[in-house]
């Protein structure tokens, strides 16, 4: 046999050979795809939470990737802009879940601008009921971050008449309130109570109508007109730390803002929250002398004005005690901040006077505690409840509270 026909017979064979082996290799991938199953779950965590960002790592489809007839949605080149993006509308929503029978858990995201929407590899465990649980090509993200509330948080109106129910494109919800379904007057001034950043950095703040507190939402920082108030029209309140000879800053205040209804004049009282919430941190009205005016203060008059006087806060300071020692406090000065904070403990007065606290507030401020990982419960503990008769006393500058918890299992440790 020639050299060139056996070469010929050698080139051939190996060419069936090779579409022999790419045959059975193609025929056991098909079948290694028509193998794979899944089984979907919807979502059981706050929608307003269940928020992610993808990291690149792998393509979106329109079925769990591995799954026969999937088809690509976007790939890792179209989303590796995403992961380097801070705009809100690139924030994806997690709203199905599935696993195949392969152990491998997928999301079903789709990004607040709706521009893409399909199945993404999401790691090895189930996070159905905790979005912090996801992995694979996508990470849970917060999509507001709080910030410090404005000095002055009362007397705002709104400028063109609009409240969301979250900043846009931080919630797949968020939608405009209806508030021709509710009693609001363009006349409604706001108190705000919340205020925080989305991703792309831009202030919202979260605000409740002072005359209708059911109507509540989020606006953006310049949506705000604080200058709502004029002095001829409102009261204003001077506010100062030495008596009136210097004025730190001062606010306009409605005549309704002050009590003022159809049956009852403005007044000034040092407890009415429209006034306490401007007072600044680690100061309180002085109860001996709250304000200095020359009005007559339980029946003010348009354009008059009032020097609040501030003092310095006495810090009260928190002590607990436990039934079965359970609760361990773990920043002791950040629990006395936070229950001086919680409780607005600058309205109290600077003498021998009390502020009752009901058992249920301490509980719930307790609880805050717990979740905030100030104080912690020994493993196989629960908290259940704070005993009655607990009050303040400013003289003495101490509180005690007492605690019961139990223990909830049986466990050596």
């Amino acid at each position: 046999m020639s050299k060139t026909l056996k070469k010929s017979l050698y080139l051939g064979l190996s060419a069936l050979s090779f579409s022999i082996i790419s045959a059975n290799v193609l025929a056991r991938a098909d079948n290694k795809n028509t193998n794979v199953s899944a089984t979907y779950s919807g979502m059981y965590t706050d929608r307003g939470n269940s928020n992610v960002l993808v990291n690149a790592n792998n393509a979106i489809y329109t079925k769990p990737g591995t799954l026969k007839g999937a088809k690509l949605v976007a790939s890792r080149d179209d989303l590796s802009d995403l992961t380097i993006s801070n705009s809100d509308k690139n924030t994806f929503f997690v709203y199905q879940m599935a696993k195949t029978n392969r152990g491998s858990y997928y999301a079903k995201v789709v990004t607040m601008d709706k521009r893409y929407r399909g199945w993404i590899y999401a790691g090895k465990q189930d996070f159905s009921m905790n979005i912090n649980n996801i992995g694979g090509g996508v990470k849970s993200v917060n999509t507001l971050t709080n910030t410090t509330l404005p000095e002055v948080k009362t007397g705002y109106k709104l400028k063109n008449s609009r409240l969301w129910t979250a900043p846009y494109h931080t919630n797949i919800d968020a939608k405009m309130v209806n508030l021709s379904n509710t009693n609001y007057s363009n006349n409604d001034t706001f108190t705000i109570d919340q205020a925080a950043y989305n991703r792309s950095g831009w202030l919202y703040y979260h605000v409740y109508d002072a005359n209708n507190p059911s109507i509540q939402g989020w606006v953006y920082y310049t949506a705000l007109n604080a200058d709502s108030v004029s002095a001829a029209t409102g009261y204003t309140l001077n506010f100062s730390t030495d008596y009136g000879n210097t004025i730190r800053f001062y606010k306009v205040l409605s005549f309704q803002q002050l009590g003022a209804s159809d049956n009852t004049p403005a007044n000034l009282n040092m407890y009415n929250s429209n006034i306490t919430n401007l007072v600044p941190a680690g100061y309180h009205i002085d109860a001996a002398r709250p304000f200095t005016t020359n009005d007559d203060s339980k029946n003010l008059t348009k354009g008059g004005q009032a020097t609040v006087n501030l003092v310095p806060n006495n810090i009260i300071n928190l002590n607990i005690y436990d039934n079965n020692s359970g609760l361990i406090v773990n920043d002791n000065a950040r629990l006395n901040n936070d229950f001086n904070d919680y409780f607005n403990l600058n309205t109290l007065n600077n003498d021998n006077s009390y502020r009752y606290l009901s058992s249920d507030n301490l509980y719930n401020f307790i609880n805050a505690e717990i979740n905030k990982n100030v104080i912690s419960l020994k493993y196989g503990y629960n908290f259940n409840k704070v005993n009655d008769g607990v009050s303040v006393a400013y003289n003495y500058g101490n509180i005690n509270v007492y605690t019961t918890t139990n223990k909830s299992v049986t466990n050596n440790y």
